[in-house]
């Protein structure tokens, strides 16, 4: 009985991984997500970002994430990413709820 119960799980875990986007199909979404949000960051005009909130940024690095297969280095670019919304909202209040 034990042993149904692994393999169910590595059945389940092989379907979940087979439904993920390869890693390589996010780079290009990474890469655009690193580049808006690192201009967020540091943009003079936080009225051009007023529709786009650090929400709205952290929502799309959580399904890039749940969505993708993502490699190491890929992880670690979407945690530095979180970690700059993060720092940036640390330093003043989120402008785009004002």
């Amino acid at each position: 009985m034990e042993k149904s119960k692994v393999l169910q799980a590595s059945r389940a875990a092989q379907s979940t991984r087979a439904a993920l986007k390869p890693a390589r199909i996010a780079d290009a979404q990474l890469d655009h997500l690193e580049h808006m949000i690192r201009s967020l960051a540091v943009a003079g005009n936080q009225k051009a970002f007023a529709c786009l909130d650090r929400a709205y940024w952290k929502r799309r690095l959580a399904a890039l994430g749940d969505e993708s297969d993502l490699v190491s280095t890929q992880r670690a670019r979407v945690l530095r990413l979180f970690d700059l919304l993060a720092q940036d909202h640390a330093a003043g209040p989120d402008k785009a709820a004002a």
